[in-house]
């Protein structure tokens, strides 16, 4: 490899190397988020079916079919966001203070302002490196000037006052719009004679006379009467002037003409009068002075006055985690019904997930041997020779039959045919009672040398009078001790000999 290609390969491993530890920005924070995601998950279900078998013709069977479903699940991820105090985007995350800060101010941290530069004090007010003059204030940042009514004649003179009409000989302007005379004088009428009802004032002007005092914010206009200066109103005499805004906010004082200031408890922000609180919590705000409330969704938790998220239906088996948004705990999920509901990661077949990674089979089911998730039916007669389908319903193999239409007692019995004097044991296989022989396939009546023979016409005649319901259920045989004329006889079942051996006359 050449330098040249060298060079190339370090330089994009090196700018790949600056863009994955770039920081996102300052004052970020990692939070947690629960979202949601699909994933696919193998189910299998009971599928019945029809077969026709040669001995018992059409029968429902059932075969298991394997698919695959989608599902919805959760996971906390961790996604940059602004650290509390902060807002605006993760590249430039500024803090946000609740009061507004002042003017030549700006919020410097969460809850904190700071003066620009040249700006100091609560209320960023310019700074002058030295102490201003007399009747000058620091209009700007090291800038001095004079305050309203004066005025300087070059930069370096002092502040004057500003008398809008000149003063006349040996007086001067003392402070803005009034004149004084000067040491040694004093004004004189210079013998003017003034109409009734007015007295000379100060500039040597006829003033108006009102016996009373006009009282705060009103002057005498007239000679007896009083009204209300510029900007104030009141009673029809002039007395009680306010001072009048064209409108003040909600919670707002008239403090001096077109000056409104808020009552007592609440602070101005952006032109109303908006309570104030110490502090409130998280998802509240202050609705009176030192009153907060909850945001909607939200309520207080009790004595720490926390603002928690609100979940009408409650949350069983989870937590709040926003207004109406519930968030299942481990082990469960949300359903349907939006209720977190157990989780099972293997399906339960035949049962519900009653708690996490727990099955409990449905009525009539029980677990299968070794498994804790697959539920069997339960025939309560044990469906030897048979299927056991569902609860209480065998389906018997092939060459067997129910002997009942009762499913609780019902079993499945072998088939034979022509086996009227034996057990059917297996299908088509048919064991002759006692006393007789598998003759060609059918059970035929023993050849003995006893001293008693019985004569076709006496098995005819057995074999008419038995009852055939009996037949079905009980295997007869004759029996030795019998005497002429007479036929013993001894019932079979399942458990050996049915009765006693008693004599009977069939005659």
């Amino acid at each position: 490899m050449s330098h040249i290609q060298c060079l190339w390969v370090c330089l994009g491993f090196f700018m790949l190397l600056v863009d994955f530890i770039q920081p996102i920005g300052l004052n970020v924070c990692n939070r947690s988020q629960v979202v949601t995601y699909k994933r696919y998950v193998e189910r299998s279900r009971v599928i019945p079916y029809q077969h026709r078998s040669f001995w018992s013709g059409w029968q429902t069977k059932y075969r298991t079919e394997y698919y695959t479903d989608e599902e919805t699940a959760y996971r906390t991820v961790m996604r940059p966001s602004c650290c509390e105090g902060y807002e605006g985007s993760v590249e430039n995350c500024k803090p946000v203070c609740r009061q507004q800060c002042p003017q030549h101010g700006f919020c410097s941290s969460p809850n904190t302002c700071s003066c620009n530069a040249g700006y100091g004090g609560i209320d960023c007010h310019p700074v002058c490196p030295t102490v201003c003059g007399k009747n000058e204030f620091c209009d700007r940042p090291g800038v001095c000037s004079c305050q309203n009514g004066y005025k300087r004649t070059s930069p370096s003179d002092n502040c004057l006052p500003v008398c809008e009409k000149e003063c006349g000989h040996h007086s001067f302007c003392s402070e803005p719009g009034k004149c004084e005379c000067e040491p040694g004088y004093e004004k004189v009428g210079n013998g003017t004679v003034f109409p009734d009802g007015y007295k000379n004032n100060s500039n040597g002007n006829c003033s108006p006379i009102c016996p009373k005092d006009c009282g705060q914010n009103s002057r005498c206009v007239r000679p007896g009467v009083c009204e209300c200066e510029n900007g104030y109103a009141g009673d029809d005499g002039g007395t009680n002037c306010r001072p009048v805004c064209s409108t003040c906010p909600e919670n707002g004082l008239c403090l001096s003409p077109g000056v409104c200031v808020c009552k007592p408890g609440y602070v101005m922000r952006n032109d109303l009068c908006q309570p104030h609180c110490e502090k409130c919590s998280d998802n509240a705000h202050c609705v009176a002075p030192n009153q907060c409330e909850c945001f909607p969704g939200y309520e207080s938790s009790g004595a720490d006055k926390k603002c928690v998220p609100k979940c009408s239906k409650g949350c069983t088996n989870g937590f709040c985690f926003a207004p109406e948004t519930c968030v299942c705990s481990i082990g469960y999920q949300m359903g349907p019904n939006q209720v977190c509901e157990p989780k099972c990661s293997l399906n339960c077949v035949h049962g519900k997930c009653t708690s996490p990674e727990t099955c409990t089979c449905d009525p009539g089911y029980r677990f299968k041997d070794n498994s804790h998730h697959e539920c069997d039916p339960i025939c309560d007669s044990g469906c030897s020779n048979g299927h056991c389908v569902a609860p209480n319903f065998c389906i018997c193999h092939d060459g067997y039959q129910l002997n009942s239409t009762n499913p609780v007692t019902s079993m499945c019995q072998p088939i034979c045919k022509g086996c009227q004097f034996g057990d059917c044991v297996a299908p088509n296989v048919c064991e002759c009672n006692v006393g007789y022989e598998n003759i060609n396939g059918l059970c035929e009546l023993q050849t003995t040398t006893d001293s008693y023979e019985y004569s076709t016409t006496t098995v005819e005649l057995q074999s008419s009078t038995v009852d055939p319901q009996l037949q079905t259920s009980t295997s007869e045989v004759p029996h030795s001790n019998c005497t002429a004329g007479c036929m013993c006889w001894i019932e079979y079942d399942g458990m050996g000999t049915f009765n006693t051996q008693v004599c009977q006359d069939l005659c």
